[in-house]
C-alpha cells in the first residue's frame, strides 16, 4: 500500500510541478498593479493608472507610488497610540517597495512555527532574504531589492548602486549607505584585525589591491576599479551570505560601540560575538522580522520589524505574520516525525527529503497540512560523483581517470533506473550530472534542447558498451583474477569516497549501487566511507581521491561556476580539477597549469570570456559551449539521478505560498526570493 501511495503521490506531484526548467519559465515578466506605477524601460518612461507592460527583467527600474492609505499590524497600533512608536507613515521610507501578493491580500497576526537543524538557523536565513539585488520569484533572472537600480560601465570595472531612500533599521535608526556601507568597507573589511575578508570579486586587476568604494551622496554607492567582471551585481544576490548582517549589512550606530577604533574598551572578540545577529536580539536588522529571543541549541524567536520597508498593493505594511518561532531539532528523523503532526505552518528546508513523501502524505489529513505542489530539489545530480582529473598519488591512475572512454565506460555501466529504485523508491529522473534544470540558462528553446541532450548524454545503461570502452583503452584483466588492471598490467582498485553530502542514506546506498554495477564489468571497487573523518576534506585538498560523492545544483553558473569551470583548488570548490583549479586560484604559483587545448584550459578560457561579456544572451551561449565540452569529453562529474520533488509541508491555514520553487541550490535563497513576508495564516 505504501508503495502504491508513493507512486500515486509522485505522479501527482510531477504532473502538478512545473516541468524541468524552461517550458514554464518565460524570459519576460508581467508587471500589473492597480496603483500608479512608473516603469522605466531603457530611456522610455510610461506612467499609467493600470500598467500591463511586458519588459525584460534586467531592463526594468520600477518605482511604485505608495497607496494613499497605509495600514499596519494590530500589534503595532497600541505602541503608536502609546507614543512608543511613530505612525506607520513616518516609519516607511520615501522609496517604499510594493510587493504583489501571490494569491490574496493577507490577514495580520499569527506565528509561523518552523524548525532548524542547528542554532545557526541556516535554513531560516534563506527566508530572511533582502539584498540590494535579488533573484525574482520564478528564477528567470534578477530584480530590485534594497537598491532601486544599478549601472555597470562598459568595461565592467565600475558598479553604481542606487539605494532606496528613507529605509530604517529595525530600531528606527536611518539606514544610510554612505554611513553604514562605509563602515562595512573601511572598518570591517579593510581592518585586518576584523574577521571579515575582502570579497573575492572586490580586488583590482593585480589581484591583491582592494577595489575603491565611493559615495557621491547618502544613497549612492560606487564600487570602482575591480577586476573586469560583469557578474558582480548578481553575486550579491546569492543566498543570505552575500548580504549577511554583521558583514555587508552592518549598522554603524550599533556595531561601532564594539569596535576598538570607536571604543577603547571594546575588543575584536566582542565585535565578532555581537555581529552574530541570529543570537543577538539587540542587533538592528533590515529584514521583515528581527530576533526577539534566542536560546542556544533550542529555540530562536523572530518578531516583526516595525520599520520594514515593503507594503502590499493595498498599502498594508508587511509582514503579515507577527512572529517566526524556530525550534532547533538536530535529529532528522525527529524533524520528520514533528512535521507529520502538523505543528508547523510551513517547512521548506532541512525537514524531510523525497523518501519521506509517502509517510508525510499519509499523515497530511490528520495533521491539517498539505504537501505543496511544484517544489523541486533542482538537483542536476543527487547522487553524483566527481571524477578527479588531477589524481596526485599515481600518474598512470591519473591518466586512466583522464581518459574520456574510461569515464564514459563508468557512466554507461551505471544502472540509473535501479539506483533510483534503491535510493529514492522510484522518484527522480535518471540522468547525467548537470546543473539545475530550472537554471535561467535553459529558459530558451535552444537552452531547453541542450539541457535535455546534456541530461541524457552517456546516461544509458549499457554494460556491454562499458566493457568495449574499457577494452579499447587497454583497461583489461591482464592476470586472469577477474578484475581489470591498468594498461601497464598493474593491479587497480577504484576507490569511491563517500560521506553524507546530499544525505547519508543517499550517499551510502547510491555508492553501493554504483560499486556493484562497476564490479559486474570487472572493475574492483573500494567503498571508502569517510563520514566524520578529516580525510573527507583532506583527500579533496590534497587531490588524492579518485571518485567522491556530492550533490550538484546551481541556477546561475556564473555566480557559482565550479560545476562547469575549474577555477578553484583546495576545498570542495575544486570539484573535479583540484590541482588545475589551484593553479588558477593561486595565480599560477601553486598547482598544475592546464595543458594547452585540454578541457580544463578551454573551460578556464570560456569563463574568462563570459565574466567580461556584458550581454546576458551571449553569456548563456558561452555556458552552452562549456556544456558541450562536458558532454563530448566528459563526463567529469558522474550523475545518477536528479530533480526530485521535495516535501514542502504547508498548513491548510497558511496562504500565499507559491506552487513553484527550487530548494536544492542555496544561491537563490528559496523561499526567500518569493517574499515570505506576504505569507499569512487564516484565523
Amino acid at each position: 500500500m505504501k508503495k502504491l501511495i508513493a507512486l500515486l503521490f509522485v505522479l501527482a506531484v510531477l504532473a502538478a510541478c512545473a516541468p524541468p526548467a524552461p517550458e514554464v519559465i518565460e524570459k519576460e515578466v508581467i508587471v500589473e498593479k492597480e496603483v500608479p506605477v512608473t516603469v522605466e524601460i531603457e530611456k522610455e518612461v510610461v506612467v499609467k493608472e493600470k500598467v500591463v507592460e511586458t519588459v525584460e527583467v534586467e531592463k526594468i527600474v520600477e518605482v511604485t507610488a505608495v497607496p494613499s492609505k497605509l495600514n499596519e499590524a494590530p500589534m503595532l497600533k497600541g505602541l503608536v497610540a502609546a507614543g512608543e512608536l511613530p505612525p506607520v507613515e513616518e516609519r516607511l521610507p520615501k522609496d517604499v517597495q510594493i510587493i504583489d501578493v501571490y494569491d490574496s491580500i493577507g490577514q495580520y497576526g499569527g506565528t509561523w512555527h518552523t524548525m532548524a537543524s542547528a542554532s545557526d538557523i541556516g535554513n531560516i536565513k534563506m527566508k530572511l532574504y533582502d539584498p540590494p539585488w535579488r533573484w525574482n520569484p520564478d528564477y528567470t533572472g534578477y530584480e530590485s531589492g534594497l537598491a532601486k537600480s544599478f549601472e555597470m560601465n562598459d568595461a565592467c570595472t565600475e558598479l553604481t548602486w542606487h539605494f532606496r531612500e528613507g529605509i530604517k533599521w529595525s530600531d528606527g535608526e536611518p539606514f544610510i549607505p554612505k554611513v553604514d556601507y562605509a563602515f562595512w568597507w573601511e572598518d570591517l573589511v579593510l581592518d585586518e584585525d576584523v574577521n571579515v575578508s575582502v570579497p573575492w570579486y572586490a580586488y583590482q586587476a593585480d589581484g591583491s589591491t582592494p577595489m575603491d568604494v565611493e559615495f557621491p551622496d547618502d544613497y549612492t554607492m560606487v564600487w570602482k576599479n575591480f577586476k573586469p567582471n560583469c557578474i558582480v551585481p548578481y553575486i550579491v544576490a546569492q543566498g543570505f551570505w552575500e548580504w549577511q548582517p554583521g558583514q555587508h549589512q552592518s549598522p554603524k550606530h550599533y556595531l561601532s560601540q564594539f569596535h576598538p577604533k570607536y571604543n577603547s574598551d571594546a575588543s575584536y572578540e566582542d565585535l565578532e560575538l555581537m555581529s552574530k545577529w541570529w543570537e543577538n536580539p539587540d542587533f538592528p536588522l533590515l529584514f521583515a522580522w528581527r530576533v526577539e529571543s534566542y536560546t542556544a541549541g533550542a529555540r530562536t524567536v523572530l518578531v516583526r520589524n516595525p520599520y520594514y520597508w515593503k507594503v502590499d498593493p493595498k498599502g498594508n505594511q508587511l509582514p503579515y505574520l507577527d512572529r517566526i518561532d524556530i525550534e532547533v531539532i538536530p535529529d532528522k528523523e525527529v524533524r520528520v516525525l514533528e512535521l507529520s503532526t502538523g505543528k508547523y505552518e510551513a517547512s521548506f528546508r532541512g525537514g524531510a527529503d523525497p523518501n519521506d513523501l509517502p509517510f508525510l502524505l499519509e499523515q497530511a489529513e490528520a495533521g491539517g497540512y498539505h504537501l505543496q505542489e511544484g517544489w523541486m530539489n533542482g538537483a542536476g545530480g543527487w547522487p553524483m560523483w566527481m571524477i578527479n582529473q588531477d589524481y596526485v598519488p599515481d600518474e598512470e591512475v591519473r591518466d586512466l581517470l583522464r581518459n574520456t572512454k574510461f569515464r564514459k565506460g563508468l557512466s554507461v555501466a551505471l544502472d540509473r533506473d535501479r539506483l533510483i529504485d534503491v535510493v529514492w523508491g522510484g522518484i527522480g529522473t535518471p540522468q547525467q550530472c548537470t546543473i539545475s534544470p530550472q537554471a535561467w540558462h535553459f529558459a530558451s528553446a535552444e537552452g531547453q534542447a541542450l539541457f535535455k541532450e546534456w541530461q541524457q548524454s552517456d546516461a544509458q545503461y549499457d554494460p556491454g558498451l562499458a566493457e568495449s570502452y574499457f577494452d579499447e583503452i587497454g583497461f583489461v584483466d591482464a592476470d586472469g583474477d577477474g578484475w581489470r588492471d591498468l594498461p601497464s598490467g598493474a593491479a587497480f582498485e577504484l576507490i569511491i569516497d563517500f560521506a553524507d553530502w546530499g544525505g547519508e542514506a543517499v550517499s551510502v546506498n547510491g555508492t553501493e549501487v554504483l560499486a556493484g554495477n562497476l564490479e559486474e564489468v570487472g572493475v574492483k571497487v573500494i567503498r571508502n566511507n569517510l563520514k566524520g573523518s578529516p580525510e573527507w576534506d583532506l583527500r579533496m585538498k590534497e587531490s588524492t581521491f579518485m571518485l567522491k560523492n556530492a550533490h550538484a545544483s546551481e541556477v546561475d553558473i556564473w555566480t557559482y561556476p565550479d560545476w562547469l569551470f575549474p577555477l578553484r583548488g583546495g576545498g570542495e570548490g575544486s570539484r573535479s580539477w583540484p590541482m588545475q583549479g589551484k593553479w588558477r586560484s593561486s595565480g599560477g604559483t601553486e598547482g598544475w597549469e592546464p595543458e594547452p587545448g585540454s578541457p580544463a584550459a578551454r573551460l578556464q578560457a570560456l569563463y574568462d570570456q563570459g565574466v567580461v561579456e556584458p550581454d546576458e544572451e551571449k553569456r548563456h551561449q558561452i555556458v552552452y559551449e562549456a556544456i558541450r565540452i562536458h558532454m563530448e569529453e566528459g563526463p567529469f562529474n558522474l550523475g545518477a539521478a536528479g530533480d526530485q520533488p521535495v516535501p514542502v509541508v504547508v498548513s491548510d491555514k497558511m496562504h500565499n505560498v507559491s506552487t513553484y520553487g527550487v530548494l536544492g541550490p542555496w544561491a537563490p535563497a528559496s523561499p526567500g526570493n518569493q517574499h515570505p513576508e506576504q505569507y499569512w495564516i487564516e484565523k
